[in-house]
């Protein structure tokens, strides 16, 4: 065995990199003898595919559909003749790529997926081929102060009527208010929900849901087709809320708490036509046989609000929500940066044993050494799975800097945080008032700014 270390490390050693940053690294590779190598190749990939099959009896249709973004190869090494061997000893070969600025975020679906691959091709004549793989995660910023409605308040409200056994009656209310609908992961999800209970019997149970829509586009390459797009729409969800308390009859339950944003992709997927991502909150409250929902479009982003943002259209009075800040309640301290600061998500949307969308061009052969050099290149989908910015807004603190947190200093989380703990007292974090005690609203406040969040603006 001549070629003892076939390896490929890159200067930022996470692999994670924003859209128009550079990639750099070096190819190393240790010969126990000297040895003939005819080139050495590294190629960048970058590229989107959509795929799944509709079953209509006992037929079934396709639909698919590729973009490329990347597809770049630049030689390392080439042999300069017969009697050129590479001497033994350890060989280091430099590289460097620039990703273009508009690409968008990698994402892995189980219809589709974004993803972008680092290649080393070694040749060694009639000895056979030696390849290696390393997946790359790049980062499309999707900036929230550039996204119309972002920093805008939500107010919902829905009315039920109890329908149960017993003859069971009366109306159920639900009003849910947000300071904004614009948020990036890792940070406080402030509302206030106010769930009045006008029915003969109690209603126990809330759950609160961030989903996420994620829309594929593919086309058939039937014979008979029209050549129009077709659309599948994939649905995901991660609680964030859940909560069992009962309301009696007569009461008003109030939450005034804030749960956490998870690592999740951004929305929109800007760069992409073939995937697209959209985020709701939902609020569910049972109410005998039937459920209030209250659903509000969120946006994901990679880069915070800065400011508070108003409507150009005047916006009528709501009730006083009475949001406390952030800073009011207990946040679990985050992992350390060693640990997890790049540490990957697990996705929703690839349960186990599910591989996701096959990539055609992983059927390619590879090797590594002392390995067969026709190994099939076929990776698991786990280890396709993106890194997501994670943002840290415990402790915050005036002094803090307005600026959004560059990527070095983001953690990316590798598990969905369970919402932080509610602040503790008799009632857990809620409170019971008779229907007649209601508070008196006049106007929803401003929205919290980030210097309570620690983030000055």
């Amino acid at each position: 065995m001549r070629v003892e270390l076939f390896e490929v490390h890159f200067n930022n050693s996470n692999s994670i990199y924003i859209g128009g940053q550079t990639v750099s690294g070096k190819v190393v590779v240790k010969l126990t003898k000297a040895t003939r190598i005819d080139s050495i190749d590294i190629k960048f990939t970058g590229r989107a595919k959509s795929k799944w099959d509709v079953s209509n009896g006992d037929s079934s249709k396709q639909y698919k559909a590729t973009e490329v973004y990347i597809d770049s190869e630049h030689h390392l090494y080439r042999c300069r003749g017969e009697n050129d061997l590479q001497p033994a000893g350890l060989h280091m070969y430099p590289f460097d790529f620039t990703l273009p600025s508009d690409v968008p975020s990698s994402f892995e679906g189980r219809r589709g997926f974004v993803r972008y691959l680092c290649m080393v091709t070694l040749d060694r004549g009639w000895k056979g081929v030696l390849q290696i793989e390393q997946d790359l995660t790049v980062i499309r910023h999707l900036d929230l102060n550039q996204v119309p409605h972002a920093g805008l308040p939500q107010n919902l409200d829905r009315e039920e009527v109890y329908e149960g056994c017993c003859c069971d009656s009366g109306d159920v209310t639900a009003k849910l208010q947000l300071p904004k609908c614009g948020y990036v992961p890792g940070e406080p999800l402030l509302y206030n929900l106010v769930v009045e209970n006008k029915a003969t019997s109690s209603i126990c149970g809330l759950v609160m849901s961030l989903i996420q829509t994620v829309r594929y586009t593919g086309y058939s390459d039937s014979l008979f087709s029209s050549g129009n797009p077709k659309y599948h729409d994939k649905v995901n969800s991660w609680t964030l809320r859940q909560a069992d308390e009962e309301i009696p009859p007569g009461k008003t339950a109030t939450y005034n708490s804030h749960c956490i944003i998870p690592a999740v992709a951004p929305s929109l997927l800007e760069g992409c036509n073939i995937i697209d991502i959209n985020y709701e909150l939902h609020v569910e409250v049972p109410v005998g046989w039937r459920t209030i929902q209250l659903c509000c479009v969120v946006f994901i982003g990679t880069i915070p609000l800065r400011q508070s943002r108003t409507a150009s259209a005047p916006i009528e009075p709501v009730a006083d929500s009475g949001l406390e800040p952030v800073t009011g309640h207990n946040f679990d301290m985050p992992p350390s940066y060693e640990e997890c600061v790049f540490g990957r998500m697990e996705s929703q949307e690839l349960e186990p044993g599910d591989i996701g969308v096959d990539d055609d061009d992983d059927n390619e052969t590879r090797g590594g050494a002392g390995g067969s050099s026709n190994t099939a290149l076929r990776r698991s989908r786990l280890h396709r799975l993106p890194s997501y910015p994670y943002y840290s807004f415990e402790n915050p603190s005036p002094s803090a800097s307005a600026t959004p947190a560059p990527l070095s200093s983001m953690r990316l989380d590798n598990s969905y945080p369970d919402p932080p703990p509610l602040p503790q007292g008799e009632n857990q974090g809620y409170q019971l008032l008779p229907v007649s005690e209601q508070p008196t609203y006049t106007s929803l406040p401003p929205p919290p700014s980030y210097e309570s969040l620690g983030l000055n603006g």
